[in-house]
């Protein structure tokens, strides 16, 4: 992932997704810091969920996902890194941390559902987990969704989170390396690429999502250099 690439992609997928109002309503409900003892908070964070696809947290049941996702931060929201903490920074153990808090938080009951007659818990789930994650350290850890998954050959365990962490964290410091000899500071990238509201970890969801789930590549250099020169030409 280059920077011209992903300035590309982030202006597909700003027109393309309606999913930055549905985010940043959650970002001004909870001021940019989700706080998982706040009902508030929990009830905008699973409202959220929803509007991202994330129909295991049945709206009648969010009471219930809303005490068990609190009581798993309780016991592992503390050993995440804090919220200064960005992507390109995280330790071999931040990574193992936060398999295990993934692989608790996935778990976790979301909601109930009925089959024959039976009654079953539905479970937060590799998505619900890895976007819950997110919400709590944005700038550290990136969501990911079912077809970001399959296509990248991840089964949704816990081995295969931390191998998308270390992943993730590669090409952003690849990123950010390619961003200072242009002169770009990490911390202005996301301005810089018209996407000035999500952290380096988003960029490179929303960068999964176009190229990945909807198939839009970006364009080769020399495809650039051509539409340069038309436009050079007008």
């Amino acid at each position: 992932m280059r920077l011209h690439q992903l300035a590309y992609v982030c202006r597909i997928y700003g027109g393309l997704t309606r999913f930055d109002s549905d985010y940043l309503a959650f970002l001004d409900k909870t001021a940019g810091e989700l706080d998982f003892k706040e009902p508030t908070h929990m009830k905008a964070l699973l409202v959220w969920l929803n509007s991202w696809g994330c129909r295991q947290f049945a709206v009648e049941y969010h009471g219930l996902a809303m005490k068990s996702i609190l009581k798993w931060s309780e016991q592992w929201e503390s050993r995440l890194p804090d919220g200064f903490v960005t992507v390109e920074r995280l330790s071999d153990q931040d990574i193992r941390q936060a398999g295990d808090a993934y692989a608790g938080l996935s778990k976790c009951p979301a909601s109930k559902r009925v089959r024959n007659g039976n009654q079953y818990d539905v479970q937060v789930g590799p998505t619900g987990a890895a976007k819950i994650l997110f919400a709590a350290r944005p700038s550290a850890f990136p969501p990911w969704d079912d077809a970001i998954r399959r296509k990248r050959g991840y089964d949704g365990s816990q081995r295969s989170y931390c191998e998308y962490l270390t992943k993730v964290r590669e090409q952003v410091r690849e990123l950010c390396t390619e961003a200072a000899e242009l002169g770009v500071a990490s911390e202005d990238i996301p301005r810089q690429v018209g996407r000035p509201w999500s952290t380096l970890p988003k960029l490179v969801d929303e960068y999964n999502w176009v190229t990945l789930t909807k198939s839009f590549l970006p364009p080769e250099p020399d495809e650039i250099a051509k539409w340069h020169h038309w436009s050079s030409l007008s």
